[in-house]
């Protein structure tokens, strides 16, 4: 979750709000709670409606993150945003040389 606002961030940074942008992310839960997929609409969009709350009427684990992530995506046109998954087992050079980056980021 971090990992993906950090990248929003950047992201606009860059002035690429407007652009189409392909995620291709290992995590489910990422990618399902922001963009509507084939099992249902993004479960953001739910507990938005419900005040950050999941449907069992608890609060959203990690709520204040999951805000960020929700005011950060409003910056970017919404049309233009792809959304894949790759399974954390599989070696992709793209992902392989973001990994790398993280390791040597954290080693700072």
């Amino acid at each position: 979750m971090t990992a993906f606002l950090e990248s929003l961030k950047k992201l606009e940074q860059l002035g690429l709000t407007q652009q189409p942008l392909l995620f291709v992310l290992n995590s489910q839960y990422v990618i399902k709670s922001v963009s509507d997929t084939k099992e249902g609409p993004a479960w953001m969009k739910s507990w938005k409606k419900r005040d950050w709350k999941t449907a069992n009427g608890k609060p959203v684990a990690n709520q204040e993150l999951w805000q960020d992530i929700d005011r950060e995506l409003a910056k970017f046109d919404s049309s233009k945003l792809k959304f894949a998954w790759l399974r954390s087992t599989v070696s992709d050079a793209g992902s392989d040389f973001v990994d790398s980056l993280l390791m040597k980021r954290m080693d700072e």
